[in-house]
């Protein structure tokens, strides 16, 4: 396994997607994947466990509300917290030990998300500037896969799994999400980035991030 340049010898994948893009369930997939395959695999995601993580958690189930004027640029700053604590707290003391380290949202889900509302062009380069700026310490993932799927198809899977409606899963807005995640090496230019078509059975997608994910990963140890 390939030594990091930050110190860590494991690997930082993030999987990346619209709400019922099926992050989550890949996610666990291909942790219990590699785990078949005797690596060491550790699956996290954001909103984190911490303190941070819950409360964002609370907003995105709209049981907090934030004040509506600056609600997208609080809801980043809120993450970027949540990231470092995240970071130290869980990612790297994984990667130190070798684990890949699996996270179901990263750094690209607060550029995407808290800049969707701006119309204008200028003003969303200027957000994802100030997005970026803001996790500068955050450690960069060596890979993100990006599940693109059709908003329909995700919206009919959210409607299957039930549960309350969250903040972000208005139909109009996640057909504007799923257009920028399709632009997403745009967004986040430098950084690996994969696409895969999460549109088909979970099968046919786990098999497709796997392929995916191997220049990456590997199969083994």
């Amino acid at each position: 396994m390939r030594e990091r340049e930050d110190g860590n010898n494991g690997v930082f994948v993030v999987f990346e997607g619209i709400d019922g893009a099926g992050t989550t369930t890949q996610a666990d997939r291909y942790g219990s994947f590699l785990r078949g395959r005797r690596r060491l695999a550790h699956v996290t995601r954001e909103p984190s466990g911490g303190p941070m993580g819950s409360l964002l958690r609370l907003v995105l189930t709209q049981r907090v509300n934030l004040p509506s004027r600056h609600r997208d640029a609080t809801m980043a700053l809120l993450f970027a917290a949540d990231r470092l604590d995240h970071i130290e707290a869980e990612v790297a003391p994984h990667l130190r030990d070798g684990y890949v380290v699996i996270s179901d949202r990263y750094e690209l889900s607060s550029i995407i998300y808290q800049s969707i509302g701006l119309e204008d062009e200028g003003a969303r380069a200027d957000m994802i500037a100030w997005i970026r700026h803001a996790n500068r310490h955050a450690l960069k993932p060596d890979v993100t896969v990006v599940v693109d799927v059709d908003p329909e198809v995700a919206a009919q899977r959210r409607r299957a799994r039930g549960g309350a409606s969250e903040l972000f899963e208005e139909p109009e807005l996640q057909a504007r999400l799923a257009r920028a995640y399709l632009r997403a090496d745009e967004i986040i230019g430098g950084d690996r980035l994969v696409h895969v078509d999460g549109n088909g059975d979970v099968d046919t997608v786990t098999d497709a991030i796997i392929r995916a994910l191997e220049p990456y990963v590997g199969e083994g140890p």
